[in-house]
């Protein structure tokens, strides 16, 4: 039965050799699941067995006194260097793959179980900075890029967090740098264009104060925020532009009017005249058909200035027509848009009702539809008898309804039905 101390040179060096790496893995494998806290049963065992390789080694060692360095054999008759080598190489080996396994639990427990190191490594790796304070400046936690983005602002690390906030509120900053606080959050504009957004937020863990402080880098959402501004302020520029040229539009649509209806009483007030004189010449004329026109023509120049009242230029036309005006429902302000295109409905149902239906009613019913004003227009004339075809009235009608925003639906059965939708809208001058 060979001795350990007189095996084989192979077998003797690589013993040692194999012992030592057990005993490294050992150490390593407490030291891994020691910092990062993991549990005794995943670091105990491979430790004790990384021990008891080295110790081992430690008592096989004697032989290398006896080999290598010409000690008396006799001195370690008893000791573990006499053992059987058949005995001391399985040992050896039973030693290593325990703490082979024991450290690979370790690595893999490392790498699935969330620890508080875990968090501090994934901490460091975010692009945005972010570090952790109390309320006396103290750092608990940090990353790099914050002391990064510290020594860009104030060329100095980051040892306080009390201090680096309060330096960034107040423009304590290097030289081309330009910070402006909003709320809980700072933003630091740079020479080059950067923008940093800084944002501080209180924590309270068990009555202790706690500051959370991040950094973003925010230039690309800056400058888009900048371009978008100025479009706006073009934007705003070119809407005064239309607003002054609406005005002038306006202005000058009201004029045009006032000159035509000038020149319409002139026209007539001439007309008049001749008439009136001619009927007076002959001796033999129509009094009260005379005063009748006068009275009309008085009445349109001595009429106060100010909105012509649509309804009852309505009633009038309708009364030449020979149709009555059933009207129910509100009334669109006067002066208004809506007015104006229901005047133009109205008038246009009138004709319509005592040209083409042989009609002498017409019921307008309206309601107050918010946003709109809709309008119902029915006659009680013969119905169609056929689909009505929109001819220059009805394709007029619809055209400054559809421009104004509304709509216009017509029906011919059972009886002819005209359905307008009018938007609301200030007072026009048109």
């Amino acid at each position: 039965m060979t001795a350990f101390i007189d095996c084989g040179e192979v077998l003797f060096r690589t013993t040692f050799c194999l012992l030592a790496t057990a005993g490294m893995l050992g150490v390593v494998c407490f030291a891994v699941g020691t910092s990062y806290r993991l549990k005794r049963r995943h670091v105990l065992p491979g430790f004790a067995a990384g021990v008891a390789a080295l110790l081992f080694f430690c008592f096989l060692f004697d032989a290398v006194l006896v080999r290598d360095l010409g000690r008396d054999r006799g001195e370690f008759a008893h000791f573990a260097c006499m053992l059987p080598a058949w005995i001391a190489a399985p040992v050896t080996a039973v030693l290593l793959a325990v703490v082979c396994v024991c450290f690979a639990l370790v690595i893999r427990e490392r790498m699935s179980t969330l620890t508080a190191m875990s968090v501090k490594e994934a901490i460091a790796v975010l692009p945005t900075g972010l570090c952790f304070y109390d309320a006396t400046g103290r750092l608990l936690l940090m990353n790099r890029q914050i002391d990064l983005e510290c020594r860009m602002l104030t060329g100095r690390p980051l040892l306080d967090g009390t201090a680096f906030w309060a330096d960034m509120c107040e423009g304590r900053t290097l030289p081309g740098i330009v910070c402006a606080r909003k709320g809980s959050s700072v933003f630091a504009e740079s020479k080059d264009g950067r923008v940093h957004c800084y944002k501080r937020i209180t924590h309270d863990f068990d009555g202790r104060t706690v500051y959370e402080l991040t950094e973003t880098d925010i230039s690309r959402e800056y400058i888009l925020k900048k371009t978008l501004e100025e479009k706006n302020k073009q934007l705003r520029r070119m809407n005064d532009g239309l607003r002054a040229y609406g005005k002038k539009v306006t202005q000058l649509i009201k004029e045009r009017e006032t000159l035509a209806a000038r020149v319409k009483v002139h026209d007539s007030m001439g007309s008049l005249i001749l008439t009136t004189k001619k009927a007076l010449s002959q001796g033999d004329c129509d009094k009260e058909t005379l005063i009748a026109m006068w009275e009309d023509i008085l009445s349109l120049i001595s009429a106060p200035e100010g909105e012509e009242d649509k309804f009852a230029e309505a009633e009038k036309t309708a009364a030449n027509v020979g149709v009555k005006i059933c009207y129910r429902g509100p009334r669109p302000p006067k002066g208004s848009k809506a007015e104006k295109i229901l005047f133009a409905a109205m008038t246009e149902c009138m004709t319509n009702t005592a040209r083409h239906a042989d009609g002498d009613e017409l019921t307008v019913t309206v309601t107050d539809d918010c946003p709109c004003f809709s309008a119902v227009f029915e006659n009680n004339g013969q119905p169609p008898k056929g689909r009505v075809k929109e001819g220059g009235g009805l394709s007029s009608l619809r055209t400054m309804i559809e421009t104004a925003g509304g709509h216009m639906k017509t029906e011919s059965a059972p009886r002819f039905r005209l359905t307008v939708s009018i938007p609301k809208e200030a007072k026009t001058n048109e």
